[in-house]
C-alpha cells in the first residue's frame, strides 16, 4: 500500500555507523513547522520560517533534552525539491547516538520515520523520477563496480525510459491519427495512410524487439547469479530448496529435492530459477559437506560436484541445523568471519526449538524454518542483498529493471506484430487501433504511467530507510 503523502517523513540518510559527518532527510507537507519547533539559525533574520527559495541555513538542533548540536540545513521549502515537497536535508555530526536523538526529536515534532524507499516513491509519485529511473536509483547505491555504476547512471540518466517513452509518445500520436480518421469513416476522410501506418508500427516493434532482446539476455541459465546451498549432511539444505522453489520459482514446473531423515540422501545436484525479491538467480542444492564453512576436497563424486559449484557461486548459504548442540558456537564462528565472496548463514528448524535462537545482529544470519514458513523472505532479502541485485549489467538495465519488464515487452511486442499483420491483410483501423492500445498499456508499465500498489511496493521495499 502507498504511504500516506500528506505525512510528514524523516529519516537517518547516511550510512550506519560512526563518521565525521551524519546526515537526516526531512520531507512532506509539514516538513518547515517540523525543523521550526527544534532548529535556530544563527542569524535572527534567516529562520526556516522565512525561507522562499532553495538555501542553506547554519544553526543549532535542539533534542528533547534541549542538547544544542551544531547543524546545517539544506532547504528546500517548495516543488523544488527531490518529491516535489517542502524538503530539507540536516548535516551534522555523524554519531550514530546523536542522529537518532535529532530523528527522536523530530518525531516529536509532527514527522514520522520514513519506509524503505519513501523517499524516492514520493519523487516517482511526484513525477519527478518514472520508474525505471527510480529502481536506477537503488542500482546507484548497491552497485558494486564500475560497469555495474555505469549501468545504473545511464539507466538513471533515462537511458532505458527516454526511446521507451518517446515510442509511447509516438504511438499515442499515431493513435490518434487512427481515432481521427474512425471519427470521419463516413466521409472517407484518411489523416493517415495505410503504408506510413506500417512504416511507424514496423519501426516501434524493431525497437522493442531490440530492447527486448537485450533485456532477454539475462534470463539465459548460464548468467544468472548462482546461489549454492551448502552444509552437512541433514541440514535442512534440500527442505530449504523446496521452500524456497515453492514461494519464488518463476515457473510452476521447477525442480524439486528429495528429503529424508537419512544423511546423504542428495548425491547430486539441483538447480532452479527463482526471483528474489526482483532478483531473477539459480538456487543450487548440493549433497552435504563437513564441517560447517569449510573448504576442504572430499572425496567421492558427489562432492566433487558440491565444490565444483561452490566455486562457481555468486552467493553461498551455509546452512546450520539449530537443533546441534554445537550450533551456538558456530553461528559464532561464522559472524566473526570474512568470507572472501558473499556468504549467508541459514539457521535452519527453527520450529523444532522450545525457544526462539538469540542470534547476533549481522544481517547475514537468518533465522528460518521451511516446515512452517519462517525467515524465508528474510532469507530472500539478505540473498537479493548479499549479490546486490541490480549490481550485474543487464543489457543496458539493473537486474531489477529488467525482471519487471520482460513480460511487458514480451506482450507489448505481440501487440504491434498483430499491428502490422493487420495493416498488411488491410484490416479496419478499429482492430489496428485495438493492438496499438494494447502496446501502449505495456510500455506504460515498463516506464511506470501504468501501476498497481502492488508492484510499487515490490520495488521500493527493496530499498534500505532514508532513500
Amino acid at each position: 500500500m502507498v504511504p500516506d503523502l500528506a505525512d510528514t517523513i524523516a529519516a537517518i540518510g547516511t550510512a550506519a555507523g560512526g563518521a565525521a559527518r551524519g546526515m537526516i532527510r526531512v520531507s512532506g507537507p509539514h516538513a518547515i513547522s517540523c525543523l521550526a519547533g527544534c532548529f535556530r539559525s544563527f542569524d535572527e533574520t534567516d529562520q526556516v520560517t522565512v525561507v522562499n527559495s532553495a538555501r542553506v541555513i547554519s544553526g543549532e538542533f535542539f533534542t528533547e533534552n534541549l542538547c544544542a548540536i551544531p547543524c546545517d540545513i539544506f532547504l528546500w521549502p517548495d516543488q523544488q525539491s527531490y518529491t516535489r515537497q517542502p524538503s530539507a536535508e540536516l548535516h551534522t555530526l555523524g554519531s550514530p547516538p546523536l542522529l537518532e536523538q535529532m530523528l527522536a526529536t523530530l518525531c516529536l515534532h509532527g514527522a514520522r520515520v520514513a519506509e524503505p524507499g519513501e523517499f524516492t516513491l514520493r519523487a516517482f509519485l511526484a513525477g519527478r523520477l518514472d520508474l525505471t529511473q527510480a529502481e536506477a536509483v537503488l542500482g546507484v547505491i548497491d552497485a558494486a563496480d564500475s560497469p555495474s555504476l555505469d549501468t545504473a547512471l545511464d539507466q538513471l540518466a533515462g537511458g532505458l525510459s527516454k526511446p521507451l517513452g518517446n515510442l509511447r509518445e509516438q504511438l499515442l500520436q499515431l493513435l490518434a491519427h487512427l481515432e481521427a480518421g474512425l471519427d470521419f469513416v463516413e466521409e472517407d476522410i484518411s489523416f493517415i495512410s495505410a503504408a506510413e501506418i506500417e512504416r511507424q508500427l514496423t519501426a516501434a516493434q524493431e525497437l522493442v524487439a531490440s530492447t527486448l532482446a537485450q533485456l532477454s539476455s539475462r534470463n539465459q541459465p548460464q548468467s544468472l547469479p548462482k546461489i549454492v546451498l551448502v552444509g552437512r549432511p541433514n541440514a535442512g539444505k534440500s527442505s530449504l530448496f523446496n521452500a524456497l522453489v515453492e514461494k519464488f520459482a518463476t515457473s510452476v514446473e521447477q525442480s524439486r529435492a528429495l528429503v529424508s531423515e537419512q544423511e546423504g540422501t542428495t548425491r547430486d545436484y539441483l538447480a532452479t530459477a527463482v526471483n528474489l525479491q526482483g532478483q531473477v538467480c539459480e538456487l543450487i542444492d548440493t549433497a552435504g559437506v563437513g564441517p560447517l564453512v569449510t573448504d576442504a576436497s572430499l572425496a567421492g563424486f558427489a562432492q566433487e560436484l558440491t565444490q565444483g559449484q561452490r566455486r562457481q557461486a555468486d552467493c553461498m548459504v551455509h546452512c546450520l541445523d539449530s537443533t546441534e548442540p554445537a550450533a551456538r558456537a558456530e553461528i559464532d564462528d561464522f559472524a566473526a568471519d570474512n568470507f572472501e565472496k558473499p556468504s549467508l548463514l541459514a539457521v535452519t528448524k527453527i520450529d523444532l526449538l522450545a525457544e526462539q535462537p538469540s542470534l547476533p545482529a549481522d544481517p547475514r544470519i537468518v533465522a528460518c524454518s521451511s516446515r512452517v514458513g519462517v525467515g524465508l523472505t528474510e532469507l530472500a532479502t539478505a540473498v537479493a542483498k548479499a549479490i546486490g541485485r541490480a549490481n550485474v549489467e543487464f543489457g543496458g538495465a539493473v537486474a531489477s529493471t529488467a525482471a519487471r519488464c520482460v513480460d511487458s515487452l514480451h506482450r507489448a511486442q505481440e501487440s504491434l506484430e498483430s499491428a502490422v499483420a493487420l495493416v498488411r491483410q488491410g484490416g479496419g483501423e478499429e482492430l489496428i487501433a485495438v493492438d496499438i492500445r494494447s502496446a501502449l498499456q505495456e510500455l506504460g508499465r515498463v516506464v511506470g504511467v501504468v501501476y498497481t500498489d502492488d508492484v510499487l511496493d515490490r520495488i521500493f521495499s527493496q530499498f534500505c530507510i532514508g532513500k
